[in-house]
């Protein structure tokens, strides 16, 4: 296989997102995480407001090993940059 060939190989491909406008967005407060030899669980879910220390869960996602890390490194950069942006908001305020 030429170098060319790896490169591509690589290379993700190109998706393109499509999100219905209708789309329901949920608060969840809770989550647990399961690794088995080839896929991870996160179940999401909310704690009781009548009993704290109880929780129902809401949403289990399966995902590969290989996806999961994906996701952990796109967390990663998100958590990073809205960091870096409220550090300059809170520095540009200060300025004033």
């Amino acid at each position: 296989m030429s170098e060319d060939q790896d490169n591509r190989n690589d290379q993700k491909p190109n998706v393109q997102f499509h999100v219905p406008p209708d789309l329901e967005y949920v608060y969840r407060d809770v989550f647990n995480v399961y690794v088995g030899s080839g896929d991870v669980v996160i179940e999401f879910g909310n704690l009781h407001r009548s009993m704290p220390e109880h929780a129902t869960i809401g949403n289990r996602i399966v995902m590969s090993v290989g996806n999961s890390y994906t996701l952990l490194q796109a967390l990663q950069q998100a958590l990073q940059e809205a960091q870096k942006k409220l550090h300059q908001q809170l520095q540009e305020q200060r300025g004033k």
